[in-house]
């Protein structure tokens, strides 16, 4: 936590967005209790697997092995998350890092942390990367290093609803950074909500054609 963020923890305490319990945007029994967690399964076609990995049948279409979700978007994930993107309740970030923490494994121990960038306008009238601060958080609560491997590029932006649409809006929206570290790495892809899978999914494809040997991800709900 920053300076910043302990001046406004003292002068404008955060709710509980879903007792409204003084101290925390979600306090720590609410964390428990109201966020559902999400079955050991395929994150494409939600096909029971071990571990979260990705099934034979959508291996092909994917650079991810496994994806981990700590829980499904519902009201108490999707109010947190509003917090953390719409009314700088950055706090919120450690929470989320805190919940994606609880549904890892063990990680080898040179798994590399990655977060996914945001769209660089969103970044700019935010003021900050959720993402970024979710995998700041992470890194520090799981003892593994973390790298900015991506950039995002242009404007782009999801206006569409399905996958193929997704996709060809994201077309050259991610660059690879840090190209001589990331060749043979072990990444764990982080980002805040999958729906369609086209943003993560993207950002994976442009780590694996730069050389990361393992690519998982972690993502804190799914819709």
């Amino acid at each position: 936590m920053n300076v910043l963020e302990r001046l406004i923890g003292v002068m404008a305490p955060h709710n509980c967005v879903v007792c409204d319990a003084e101290g925390e945007v979600l306090c720590r029994g609410c964390l428990y209790s109201e966020l559902a967690s999400v079955p050991s399964r395929c994150y494409r076609c939600y096909r029971a697997s071990a571990q979260h990995a990705v099934c034979s049948g959508c291996r092909k279409s994917t650079s991810i092995k496994n994806m981990w979700i700590a829980a499904h978007y519902d009201q108490a994930a999707k109010e947190l998350l509003h917090k953390l993107k719409y009314e700088r309740a950055i706090a919120g970030a450690k929470t989320v890092a805190g919940a994606i923490r609880n549904s890892l494994p063990n990680l080898p121990p040179n798994t590399v942390i990655c977060y996914v960038p945001t769209a660089n306008g969103r970044v700019r009238k935010r003021g900050y990367d959720q993402a970024r601060e979710i995998a700041a958080r992470l890194a520090k609560l799981s003892g593994l290093s973390e790298q900015p491997y991506l950039a995002r590029r242009g404007k782009s932006r999801q206006v569409g609803s399905g996958r193929t649409d997704r996709f060809k809006q994201l077309e050259g929206a991610f660059r690879a950074r840090n190209t001589n570290k990331l060749k043979g790495s072990t990444v764990l892809l982080v980002d805040d909500v999958i729906t369609t899978g086209a943003t993560i999914e993207s950002a994976a494809k442009i780590l694996k054609q730069n050389g990361a040997k393992n690519i998982y991800a972690a993502v804190f709900a799914q819709a």
